[in-house]
C-alpha cells in the first residue's frame, strides 16, 4: 500500500513538472515574441519601405514616392517628433520650401507670436513663419499642445481646406498638397513626382535662428533629429 502511495505521489509530481515546464516554455515564448514586437516598434526604420540609396550623403537616403507615402508621414510627424519639409521644384530650378511640419519649431513659432518683448530668434521666426503674405505662414501655430488640433491642421493641408483651430483661422486653400495630386491630361499618370529624402542630423544643445532664417546648434554632438524632405517636381 505504501509503495502504491509513493508511486502515485511520484506520478503526480511528474505531471506537475510537465505542466510547469509547459507553462514556462509558453511564457518564454511569449516573452520572446513580445520582445521582438517591442524592438520592431522601437526601430523607426522598420516603418520605412525598402529603398535604394542614391549616395547623396552618408546620412541621407533618397527615393521617389507617390502621394500615398507622403500622407501617412504627415500624420505621424507629431507622434514621432520628426520634421517634414515640403519643397516645390516644379519650375525646374530651385526647390523652394513651401510648408514645414515640426512640433518643436511650431512651439517656438507659437511662443514668438505671443511674446511682448521678442528675442532676435523670435523676430526671425516671426519674419519666416508669421507673415500672412508668405507660403510658410503657420498661422501662429494654434494647434500646438492638442493632438486632435494638429491632426486637423494636417487634414486641412492635405485636402486644401480652411477652418478654425482653437479660434484661429487656418487657410490652406492655396498652399496645400491637393494641388500636386493632379493627373496628366487624358492619362492616369501623375502630373508631379515626389523626391523623398531622409536625413539624420546629430546634435545637442539649444538652437538659435539668425535674422536670415538660418538655424544653428549650440553645444556638442549627441542627440539626433530625422528630417524628411519631399521635393515636388514635374513628372516629364
Amino acid at each position: 500500500m505504501e509503495n502504491a502511495v509513493h508511486a502515485m505521489i511520484m506520478a503526480f509530481s511528474v505531471i506537475i513538472l510537465v505542466i510547469a515546464l509547459s507553462i514556462s516554455m509558453y511564457i518564454f515564448g511569449q516573452i520572446g515574441s513580445t520582445s521582438q514586437v517591442l524592438l520592431y516598434a522601437a526601430d523607426k526604420t522598420n516603418y520605412y519601405d525598402n529603398i535604394s540609396v542614391s549616395n547623396d550623403a552618408e546620412n541621407q537616403i533618397t527615393r521617389y514616392v507617390d502621394v500615398d507615402t507622403i500622407i501617412p508621414t504627415l500624420y505621424r510627424y507629431y507622434k514621432e517628433n520628426f520634421c517634414v519639409k515640403i519643397c516645390d521644384a516644379t519650375d525646374g530650378m530651385n526647390a523652394n520650401l513651401v510648408q514645414i511640419f515640426d512640433v518643436n519649431l511650431e512651439g517656438k513659432v507659437r511662443t514668438a507670436a505671443s511674446a511682448t518683448v521678442k528675442t532676435r530668434e523670435q523676430i526671425a521666426l516671426n519674419n519666416l513663419y508669421n507673415k500672412q503674405s508668405e507660403n510658410l505662414y503657420l498661422f501662429e501655430a494654434p494647434w500646438i499642445g492638442n493632438t486632435e488640433a494638429i491632426k486637423t491642421r494636417v487634414d486641412y493641408y492635405i485636402s486644401g481646406k480652411a477652418g478654425y483651430i482653437n479660434n484661429s483661422y487656418v487657410d490652406y486653400t492655396t498652399n496645400n498638397l491637393k494641388k500636386y495630386m493632379d493627373k496628366k491630361e487624358g492619362t492616369n499618370e501623375n502630373k508631379y513626382k515626389f523626391k523623398e529624402t531622409f536625413a539624420q542630423y546629430i546634435f545637442s544643445g539649444d538652437t538659435f535662428t539668425t535674422d536670415e532664417g538660418e538655424t544653428f546648434i549650440n553645444g556638442s554632438k549627441g542627440n539626433d533629429k530625422i528630417v524628411i524632405t519631399y521635393t515636388i517636381e514635374k513628372n516629364d
